[in-house]
């Protein structure tokens, strides 16, 4: 028997229609009040890879914003505590944001009232102590913090109403999971990025380096030799497969190095650049640290950047410059 050919258009007609509802209700869900019977491990804001954008944690007089940024190296987070730190977020915001799409709740109870709302800190009564705040696909949604379940690290939570007049979720309470609730309380601290490079040390295949005033007209190139156990790996200079100790000592001090601090800004007109030391490794390719040192009351600051940091760091002091005056020796 033949199809009908309107059979067959009216089918694909009602596909798409479905498909273009899914979608709605996929965008509208985690905007809308929460409902239904006790839910463990429901989705309270639906969102895909990369479509959370910003984070706000205030609690008293601080606020913590973290904002998802992309650029050639891939997705970064550029984080900022109050009017004047700026950092770049590390490993514990990208387990963050891993856990924000979607956001899941560890439970969601419906139907709270008022007294027990108290208890849990969400009565509504008076300015929140802390709140979460979340910009996914351009829109916000908010949350009150409240207490933690007893012997856990989770918190209570309620949604609040949104800068647009939406009404909140009524008496329903969530229960957010401690990585994403608590972690932001440790502010830029805990939650910076400390690495200078994208490579680590086991990765590294060979360095060039490079001190301005050196005698050496060339920079000199290095090479990580790796044997079967980690004992059997060492450095030596390109062209050599004898290992060479004053070498692997100044590798030792510059991968103890890591960043103290951030800060905005490019480099200054009084800054003296120290050392330049691109590292190559197979998955990462080949990234350049660069070292400055600049005028800071009767001494100096040490300073660096990379594409990995985007912004300039501050190093320790006395580390910072032992790796560049070692350089002296090796060039």
């Amino acid at each position: 028997m033949t199809k009908s050919p309107w059979r067959s258009t009216w089918l694909h007609f009602a596909l798409l229609v479905f498909a273009l509802a899914g979608a709605w209700l996929s965008f509208e869900r985690p905007f809308a009040d929460a409902g239904g019977e006790v839910s463990v491990g429901a989705v309270v804001v639906q969102a895909a890879a990369g479509e959370v954008e910003r984070v706000v944690y205030e609690r008293g007089e601080q606020r913590l914003e973290l904002e998802a940024r992309e650029d050639e190296l891939g997705r970064w987070f550029a984080g900022r505590e109050g009017a004047d730190t700026v950092f770049v977020g590390g490993r514990q915001v990208e387990t963050l944001w891993r856990g924000l799409e979607p956001l899941r709740a560890v439970r969601v109870l419906e139907d709270v009232d008022g007294t027990k709302l108290e208890e849990l800190g969400l009565s509504g009564n008076e300015p929140p102590p802390e709140r979460l705040s979340l910009t996914v696909r351009g829109r916000e949604v908010r949350y009150r913090l409240g207490g933690r379940p007893f012997g856990g690290a989770d918190r209570y939570a309620r949604r609040e109403p949104g800068r647009e007049g939406e009404s909140d979720a009524g008496g329903t309470v969530l229960v957010l999971p401690s990585e994403v609730a608590s972690s932001l309380g440790g502010g830029a601290e805990l939650l910076m990025e400390r690495r200078l490079l994208a490579s680590s040390r086991p990765e590294v295949e060979a360095m060039s380096l490079r001190r301005p005033g050196s005698n050496a007209s060339e920079p000199l190139r290095i090479l990580q030799r790796t044997g079967a156990n980690p004992a059997d790996t060492y450095w030596t200079v390109s062209g050599s497969d004898e290992a060479d100790a004053d070498i692997g000592t100044w590798v030792d001090k510059f991968f103890r190095l890591s960043v103290a601090a951030y800060r905005s800004g490019e480099p200054g007109a009084g800054w003296r650049t120290e050392a330049a030391v691109t590292v190559e490794s197979r998955e990462h390719g080949a990234s350049t640290l660069e070292i400055w040192s600049a005028p800071a009351g009767e001494g100096r600051v040490w300073l660096a950047r990379s594409p990995f940091t985007r912004l300039v760091v501050e190093l320790s002091a006395s580390l910072a410059e032992e790796v560049c005056a070692d350089l002296d020796g090796l060039l």
